[in-house]
């Protein structure tokens, strides 16, 4: 009686389904939320990008006028849409390049600052988190333009396990654009800020 109880046991194959699927499931969702969250992440990348470069762009033609500058960061959080700007942080530098000494000189000429701390003028190119003197303005009277652009991505889903995995700060997505001054006459100057020292 036993034996054939132990047998009918063996060959019973009901509900081996419903154990696969319980077994499974959570594999998926966590494929399936993982990679939703990483598309997610590529796309605030992405548009972060675009965004410090359209505010170069921009800012490469803009006047001293405060009014002009709000209003190109406003014009260009359209592109950070479905998010916001509230915790986007934005610095636009006046940037300049002078020979002094026979050595050429990089820095910041102005500055106005979103959700951040604007640059203190003359600060030299390549001290602290401002980058070298690209290449392409390495040249006595260069004039450019450098946005910086910083985000703390958040994720909808996971929070505790972002946090577990990339530590209290997260991810953050930095850029520094620079861009040519474009404007027909003199130089790009920010609001309340002064024209490059020449030497």
């Amino acid at each position: 009686m036993m034996r054939a109880g132990a047998a009918r046991l063996r060959c019973d194959v009901r509900g081996v389904a419903a154990v696969e699927f319980a077994l499974v499931v959570p594999l998926l969702l966590l494929i399936f939320f993982g990679v939703t969250e990483l598309v997610r992440a590529i796309d605030t990348s992405r548009k972060v990008t675009i965004y410090a470069r359209t505010i170069a762009d921009l800012a490469g033609r803009a006047s001293s006028d405060e009014a002009r500058i709000s209003g190109i960061l406003d014009a260009a959080g359209v592109i950070m849409r479905p998010y916001g700007t509230t915790d986007v942080q934005t610095i636009i530098n006046a940037m300049g390049v002078e020979q002094v000494s026979g050595t050429l000189m990089g820095g910041v000429c102005s500055s106005y600052a979103r959700n951040a701390t604007k640059r203190a003028p003359l600060t030299l190119n390549g001290t602290g988190t401002l980058p070298a003197t690209p290449a392409t303005f390495r040249y006595d009277g260069a004039r450019y333009v450098l946005v910086e652009v910083s985000l703390a991505y958040t994720p909808v889903l996971g929070a505790s396990l972002y946090r577990s995995i990339f530590g209290a700060a997260g991810i953050v997505f930095a850029r520094q654009v620079p861009w040519a001054q474009r404007l027909d006459t003199g130089e790009v100057v920010m609001p309340n800020g002064a024209k490059c020292p020449t030497f």
